[in-house]
């Protein structure tokens, strides 16, 4: 009778098991990229460690679609916390956008990636190639 029981409560244990894992709820992400890299650092003699990463080709949720997103100060960084880190740091690269055509840019006053038309200027509008992370 024993086994029985301790039977029965091991299929319970593994039946919840399971069940736990077809209830995981999966977020959608505001951010994306094509790859990265990562690195740490420690400095010897100090408690203090620098962790780095390099988003390549990085793009933005505006609505329902993907973006590239013009560089600037509150866009990296608003960029950087989504993906978990402190701030945009040196070490972003730049690529040209393309007039008549829209990319993304953080709204900090509305809190949210918004639409920026570039106009027809004959102009390169940067944006991000990459975008350098870190602590």
């Amino acid at each position: 009778m024993k086994t029985l029981y301790f039977s029965s409560l091991i299929a319970t244990f593994l039946s919840l098991g399971v069940s736990a894992n077809v209830n995981e709820i999966n977020v959608e992400s505001n951010t994306s990229f094509a790859s990265s890299t990562t690195s740490v650092e420690h400095t010897s003699g100090s408690t203090k460690s620098l962790s780095t990463a390099t988003y390549i080709n990085p793009t933005v949720r505006v609505d329902s679609s993907y973006s590239n997103f013009f560089v600037s100060f509150i866009s990296g960084n608003q960029f950087c916390k989504e993906r978990g880190h402190k701030r945009e740091i040196t070490g972003s690269t730049v690529k040209c956008g393309e007039d008549e055509y829209e990319y993304a840019e953080y709204d900090w006053y509305g809190s949210a990636w918004v639409s920026k038309n570039t106009g027809s200027k004959n102009q390169c509008y940067p944006l991000y190639a990459s975008i350098k992370c870190g602590n």
